[in-house]
């Protein structure tokens, strides 16, 4: 059984020896964002977590990052 998806979230970026501060830089996102998604965050207006959507758009920002930490190069249109 895969672990939650925060905790693969917070595991991926410390495989990659980023610092939560790194990976804002990195993305965009705010620390205290990075720190909801690795928390698992829930609304307290919902019951549930952050939407499918938002970790779409999260996993593709780190995706970004990522590729940045492997190749040194930042993507350029």
């Amino acid at each position: 059984m895969k672990a939650p998806q925060h905790e693969r979230a917070r595991a991926w970026r410390e495989k990659l020896d980023l610092t939560r501060d790194q990976l804002s830089e990195l993305t965009g996102y705010s620390v205290p964002a990075i720190l909801k998604f690795e928390a698992g965050f829930r609304n307290q207006k919902r019951s549930d977590s952050h939407s499918e959507w938002a970790w779409q758009r999260y996993r593709m920002a780190c995706a970004g990052a990522a590729a940045q930490v492997k190749t040194g190069r930042v993507f350029d249109w």
